[in-house]
């Protein structure tokens, strides 16, 4: 075993929920094992409380949302982290704030990931799954999505309401049903047959673990964990220059 190994220490900004920051965990471990035999992953992780969040989240207190997101990076901040990543879609909504009071601080987008891999499939029109708070034209991942000049389409008006229950109900609870995955499964096989979506990003990072590519024959799933945790172990080991993850400047 090489024990001469470098790397960057990743951090987790998790709880939002913690079912997907244990699947962060688990991912980013086996994915440095399989190219570091013996390995893991270095990361140091701060676990916030989801009944907070979801709270100001639902009274729209957007500011508020995103200082309480900050007191998590300032304790990952001081413990050395080299680079951040947030476990969550809906909580980019701070990268903003976290940019502007840690401008030197390397934080990989969710966005950038998910829009690197559905632009090497050359892809354009792309469904969107999430919270509520993401499925708009001006969230926080949507709009770094259409930086990379994406077309985004979301789910029927009248499913919207159920599929982010679904997510905050249950998802974020660690309760997967058989009755929310067909939901979910009609309504992305719904936007594929009346939009024409080439692909549908799962993104919110509790969904992929309620639905899978197994479920679409046809329609490619762009699993934004997966994706996030590809890229935040390509960047940890040093394979990748992030410079080409980031949307175009023209």
């Amino acid at each position: 075993m090489d024990t001469q190994v470098k790397q960057r220490v990743c951090g987790l900004l998790g709880g939002l929920s913690y079912v997907s920051t244990v699947d962060y965990y688990n991912q980013m471990n086996q994915l440095v094992g399989k190219f570091l035999p013996g390995h893991g992953s270095h990361i140091h992780i701060v676990s916030l409380d989801i009944f907070h969040y979801i709270d100001l989240l639902n009274k729209n207190q957007w500011f508020e949302v995103a200082e309480f997101l900050l007191e998590g990076v300032h304790q990952l901040v001081k413990s050395g982290i080299d680079f951040l990543l947030i476990c969550s879609n809906t909580g980019h909504i701070a990268v903003p704030r976290i940019i502007e009071y840690y401008p030197k601080l390397v934080l990989l987008h969710i966005s950038d990931a998910v829009a690197f891999s559905i632009k090497q499939k050359k892809l354009k029109k792309i469904g969107f799954f999430g919270s509520k708070f993401a499925m708009v034209s001006n969230s926080c991942v949507v709009e770094r999505l259409i930086q990379h000049d994406l077309n985004i389409v979301f789910p029927h008006k009248d499913e919207i309401e159920r599929l982010h229950d679904i997510i905050v109900d249950e998802l974020t609870n660690n309760i997967f049903t058989e009755e929310s995955r067909k939901f979910y499964v009609n309504s992305m096989q719904r936007l594929y047959n009346e939009q024409q979506v080439e692909g549908i990003i799962l993104g919110c990072t509790e969904i992929p673990q309620l639905v899978k590519q197994s479920d679409f024959s046809q329609i490619p799933l762009f699993d934004s964990t997966q994706l996030h945790v590809q890229l935040a172990v390509d960047y940890q080991l040093g394979r990748y220059d992030i410079e080409s993850f980031l949307p175009s400047k023209s």
